[in-house]
């Protein structure tokens, strides 16, 4: 990862970064234009070594974006996320991707997309969003919500047949980050909501074949 930078306080900062259209170019100082594309480390990087919770919310977002769509996406955004949340979990102090899914690019089209289609929900959720029920994403608690993540993250790869319930579980995976990123407990409980809806889903579908 590159070095630390100052990391998004809000979904809307968190869009302006990845965005290849804002003139804010957050930490850019890549050799090619982010309208280039940008790869899953150099999105990450943007976001800062250390904020594993705005972290989570790069994979997150995009699966909740129409980009959910394409193939094999949900499992690359499971596994980094899966890989992220592990690595908060055990508290390292900086994020780090093994290179075949560090690499993976979005062009540029793609990422200006998703970041339009999220801008009004994210706008939205960072207007509602304050500092309540702390205790809930703090230590030691925060690990309940990483255990939670990582539970969820690991059944796309086996469901990736069903998009819409990619996009339902990241959206679940995306609140309970934005939570822990802006500790409101409030979204954390509503990301909680989320992702036991997908699990019951997952149990249902398990029980079914079976």
């Amino acid at each position: 990862m590159t070095p630390d930078h100052v990391a998004p306080r809000s979904l809307t900062s968190l869009l302006d970064t990845l965005d290849p259209d804002h003139p804010a170019k957050g930490v850019e100082s890549e050799e090619h234009d982010a309208r280039d594309g940008l790869t899953i480390q150099a999105m990450l990087d943007r976001v800062g070594a250390r904020s594993f919770g705005a972290a989570l919310l790069v994979p997150a977002l995009i699966l909740v974006s129409p980009l959910s769509i394409i193939p094999l996406m949900p499992t690359i955004g499971g596994l980094v996320i899966l890989t992220i949340s592990i690595q908060a979990f055990f508290g390292r102090n900086h994020l780090w991707l093994p290179r075949f899914l560090a690499t993976r690019r979005l062009n540029g089209d793609q990422l200006s997309r998703a970041v339009q289609y999220l801008r009004k929900p994210a706008a939205w959720l960072d207007r509602k969003s304050r500092d309540r029920l702390r205790f809930l994403s703090a230590p030691p608690m925060d690990r309940i919500a990483l255990l939670a993540v990582m539970i969820v993250a690991a059944t796309w790869p086996f469901l990736e047949i069903l998009p819409m319930f990619t996009s339902v579980s990241a959206g679940g995976v995306a609140l309970v980050a934005f939570a822990l990123m802006v500790r409101d407990g409030f979204v954390l409980i509503a990301g909680y909501t989320v992702l036991g809806f997908s699990l019951s889903v997952v149990a249902a579908l398990i029980a079914g074949i079976v």
